[in-house]
């Protein structure tokens, strides 16, 4: 299904969190706890999305982020999704980073970045929840 089809009867909804995160590159997957919020593993490197106060050793860190989490659920037949959000973001000159799992997405960006960002998704009419 095009992502056209299905934002006609679905509202999009979002939540940006209220912490900040790091995303960084870890030596070795570090044991999950409440400040981790994902951990990619590629077969080159590990990296680790965690709370600001995490405490793991790093190779290599970027930070402070922040998230935003689509709260809607999408089917993996489901195609533009990302697309459209990351072309909105892009054609305000809006870096982020996106993650996804299971059944939605999530984006990181600077905090730089984040007031726009919001104002950008809420003008596309998603609705952002801050938690």
């Amino acid at each position: 299904m095009r992502f056209e089809e299905f934002k006609k009867d679905t509202e999009i909804k979002a939540t940006l969190r209220r912490k900040e995160y790091s995303i960084a590159k870890v030596s070795e997957v570090p044991p999950l706890s409440d400040k981790v919020f994902a951990v990619v593993t590629d077969g080159s490197e590990i990296t680790l999305i965690a709370e600001l106060d995490h405490g793991f050793e790093v190779i290599e860190e970027e930070k402070p982020f922040r998230i935003i989490s689509f709260d809607t659920k999408l089917p993996f037949d489901l195609i533009g999704f990302l697309a459209y959000i990351t072309k909105l973001l892009a054609d305000q000159n809006i870096s982020l980073f996106a993650i996804s799992s299971f059944s939605t997405d999530h984006i990181l960006m600077k905090e730089a970045y984040l007031d726009r960002a919001v104002e950008v998704l809420k003008d596309a009419q998603v609705k952002i929840e801050v938690k």
